[in-house]
């Protein structure tokens, strides 16, 4: 189970660092192409806006639940002149640390949640995609446009998920206050654990947490390496 568990820490990891990336680099590419700063920041904002979505309304419905009054719900970038852009924000009121994190950790949680239900149903969409190709009914078949819908939710989500420097204001001081609990715990001898059935049903669930997790950072490296490709030869024919 520790190995499942760091692997699926490993791949957020690998996942967070291939979406600052991908974004940067899908930036630079608009930016390439038609060399205006406000276009490009439009676009990639617009081709991001279902995941922002899902971002803010998780902060906005976990507040809520969680008995946290609200306020001004912003769902696009008030300016797009300034070097750091807020694509978006909800405001609430201070509460105590771990409701804060809580509303800050949601779209965390909430995009793992549909990363690994839209993950899981790829592999069908992707059969039933290459049956509708070699039947010569591509696109006429509802799989294709479903399956490209998928992808383009992965993508949407994948790369909006994560918590930003605001959202994790009241995760770390509750993180050091668990840290300095489980040591002590630990220290004094103290040990959780689960065994038997309840640990194999545990470490199944792992696996295709992780299996799903490994088919949405490929998806991101993949498009990665397109832009990436795509800038380096665009740089090309421009030195010619």
């Amino acid at each position: 189970m520790g190995y499942s568990l760091l692997l699926i820490l490993a791949e957020i990891f690998g996942l967070w660092i291939v979406s600052k990336k991908l974004i940067r680099q899908l930036f630079t590419t608009v930016l390439t192409v038609f060399r205006s700063r406000p276009f490009a920041v439009s676009l990639i904002t617009a081709l991001l806006f279902p995941g922002t979505v899902i971002h803010e309304l998780s902060h906005l419905f976990s507040a809520e639940i969680l008995g946290v009054r609200t306020g001004k719900l912003t769902l696009a970038p008030e300016s797009i002149e300034q070097e750091n852009i807020n694509v978006g924000s909800v405001e609430f009121r201070q509460t105590d640390p771990f409701r804060r994190s809580v509303i800050g950790l949601a779209p965390f949680l909430v995009g793992l949640t549909a990363l690994f239900v839209l993950s899981s149903i790829l592999p069908n969409l992707w059969n039933d995609t290459l049956t509708a190709y070699n039947g010569g009914v591509l696109f006429s078949s509802p799989s294709f446009y479903f399956l490209l819908f998928t992808l383009y939710f992965v993508f949407c989500i994948s790369n909006t998920m994560f918590a930003s420097s605001q959202d994790m204001k009241g995760v770390i001081p509750l993180a050091v206050v668990l840290g300095i609990l489980g040591t002590a715990a630990y220290v004094a001898g103290i040990r959780f654990g689960i065994t038997g059935e309840l640990e194999e049903k545990v470490v199944a669930v792992l696996f295709v947490i992780s299996k799903s997790l490994s088919v949405v950072l490929l998806l991101n490296l993949f498009l990665y390496a397109l832009t990436s490709t795509g800038v380096w030869i665009g740089k090309r024919i421009r030195k010619n």
